[in-house]
């Protein structure tokens, strides 16, 4: 089941993302979807849609957490995350 995850972190933006980006080099993302992420208001805002949960926690611990460390990032106690399972509908609604 499709699995989404946001990310909310004041006091970054796209200077740490892309920094942490850099630290996760080029290999592929396993399982996930969709990668959206942009910033308003010192805000950063991170969306990712996965084919599981298992994908995104796989992901987190083994790839994404050192890859924070690498770059030296560190986000704050303010950072908000909303995490849901969903189903992906196609067509028009309405």
């Amino acid at each position: 089941m499709p699995y989404i995850h946001i990310t909310h972190a004041p006091g970054a933006g796209l200077t740490e993302y892309r920094a942490v980006v850099e630290a996760l080099g080029p290999d592929p993302v396993t399982g996930n979807l969709l990668h959206i992420v942009g910033e308003s208001d010192g805000v950063l805002h991170v969306v990712d849609v996965w084919d599981s949960s298992v994908s995104a926690d796989r992901y987190a611990a083994e790839r994404l957490f050192p890859a924070f460390e690498k770059a030296g990032v560190r986000l704050g106690p303010e950072t908000r995350l909303e995490v849901f399972d969903t189903e992906i509908v196609r067509g028009t609604m309405g």
